[in-house]
């Protein structure tokens, strides 16, 4: 006989307060006078995620529910305009107002995006992290004018919709290469520039977005802003050509959008536009590693609560030896995760060398692990993790394989980790992060000196000039890295305050 008693999931369950590990390592990292207000911060928006942003995301990932895009008003004037459904709009808001953007400090604003992707990406988590990046940008290189005209508008919980801002990057031939982009900028008179060119995947068409061109006359890309509409209120020439149909992450548009002389604003200086674009991607794949991050700890928190209620033969399935040994592989990856992520961000804070290489480092090892970590718990769930009415899971696997794919593929993150790792002063900070005190012994320590040792011997190794080698190579390096890294974070806290319950030891073994 096989039975399932009431099951319920996640639902109404508290986000932030059921997950020791992160309050642990939050009260570590945090300065002592944010620690409580955060803690306290951080309870309120755990639970609005189990309650009502599940709600409202539930309601708002029906079918007929999803963006839809107005080209013309009623008197045939073109407005190009994206309706949402009155759920999605109560959950930006919402989602708004728990403070998720600068100048919030980067820990704080991370574990917030860690709590909100637990509900999947949902509309709201990848335009928080390009509006979360916009805001920096702009902060950092954006005229005394643009700060004063456009972060009010970024920051604006009314503007339409919240988290507002967008990246328009890809072309249909360039893709993950943008050098390869086509899209042209032309100076005008009074010093802004008029943009031609057609973007292949403009996720979250909003108020305000960043884009690229080549400067006429350069092979350089430079970095622009550009807004929906032009100074004096009309609309940009910049038209929406149709709304892409998605695999996943369906409660924002992505959308084809076509620039016909449309006028921008330059970020900083033409030659510097691939080095800013790097800055802005770099905010956003924090964000898509809080997503895996998100992602993975929701899917082993279903997985186990459906264990539990689930009775094979008279007994909990939990207490199956396969059970048992897949949720120990699920928990390892997702402490061994959230242990390196918040170190990474933590270190990045401190200005450390080591972030170059975690970054990319962390993007591709956690969201890799989050998507075989999804597929493994639903496993557990057999027929019933396919049926969209009875769990998440199958959006959180949809919107899973979307993040592992944008913001780089797995070679071109390789590639970056590596010419991190190959740059003395960020590889020897990564070695230092690796270290294990003398006191660590045991064969998997050995493991982990073994994974370092092999992985500077590669480095030595490598010919600088193969670019194909280093792609190949990148992808097996960052393989080594992670092993090393990650079975150093996890037996160097062994037994310390951060393991309260004296599992790290055996989640290490676990690691695959």
């Amino acid at each position: 006989m096989t039975q399932t008693t009431p099951y319920a999931g996640a639902a109404g369950l508290n986000y932030f307060d059921g997950d020791s590990l992160l309050q642990r390592v939050l009260a570590r990292r945090l300065p002592a006078g944010r620690r409580k207000p955060a803690a306290a911060e951080l309870s309120r928006l755990g639970a609005l995620c189990g309650g009502r942003l599940s709600e409202l995301i539930e309601a708002s990932q029906r079918e007929d529910r999803w963006p839809k895009l107005e080209r013309y008003d009623r008197w045939g004037e073109r407005v190009d305009r994206l309706v949402y459904c009155a759920e999605q709009l109560e959950l930006r808001r919402l989602s708004f107002e728990a403070d998720c953007l600068p100048p919030a400090p980067l820990l704080e604003r991370m574990a917030k995006a860690y709590l909100l992707n637990q509900n999947g990406e949902s509309g709201v988590t990848c335009p928080l992290a390009m509006t979360d990046g916009l805001i920096q940008l702009l902060e950092d290189e954006g005229s005394t004018e643009q700060k004063s005209r456009w972060l009010p508008l970024l920051r604006d919980v009314g503007a339409f919709p919240p988290f507002t801002a967008g990246q328009f990057v890809t072309e249909m031939q360039g893709g993950s290469n943008v050098s390869e982009n086509e899209t042209t900028a032309e100076r005008a008179a009074d010093g802004t520039w008029r943009l031609t060119g057609l973007k292949w995947f403009c996720s979250n068409p909003g108020e305000l977005w960043v884009t690229t061109a080549k400067p006429k006359g350069s092979q350089g890309i430079a970095l622009f802003l550009m807004p929906r509409r032009r100074p004096d209120g009309s609309l940009n020439d910049c038209h929406i050509l149709r709304l892409k149909d998605l695999s996943g992450t369906r409660g924002k548009a992505t959308a084809e959008v076509e620039y016909s002389g449309a006028y921008a604003e330059l970020i900083g200086r033409p030659a510097h536009g691939m080095s800013l674009l790097l800055r802005v991607l770099r905010t956003s794949r924090l964000h898509v590693g809080a997503a895996s991050l998100g992602f993975l700890r929701r899917a082993l928190v279903e997985a186990r609560l459906y264990s539990r209620a689930r009775l094979v033969l008279g007994r909990p399935m939990d207490t199956l030896p396969h059970v048992v040994e897949t949720l120990r592989r699920l928990e390892a990856s997702w402490t061994a995760g959230l242990l390196s992520y918040f170190e990474a961000l933590w270190l990045l804070d401190q200005g450390d060398r080591v972030a170059d290489v975690l970054a990319p480092l962390l993007k591709i090892q956690i969201y890799r692990r989050a998507t075989h970590g999804i597929r493994e718990a639903r496993l557990l769930l057999a027929g019933n993790a396919v049926l969209r009415d009875f769990s998440i899971f199958p959006r959180l696997a949809e919107d899973a394989l979307i993040q592992e794919i944008w913001e780089g593929t797995h070679p071109i993150l390789a590639g970056h980790a590596l010419r991190a790792l190959r740059r003395p002063a960020s590889r020897e900070a990564f070695f230092k992060l690796c270290a294990l005190p003398r006191g660590k012994r045991g064969e998997l320590a050995e493991e982990a000196a073994d994974a370092a040792r092999r992985l500077r011997e590669a480095l030595a190794a490598l010919k600088p000039d193969l670019a194909e080698e280093r792609a190949h190579e990148g992808l097996r390096l960052c393989d080594l890295a992670w092993r090393a890294l990650s079975l150093s974070l996890l037996l160097r806290e062994a037994d310390g305050p951060l393991d309260v319950e004296g599992t790290f030891l055996s989640l290490a073994r676990a690691l695959n």
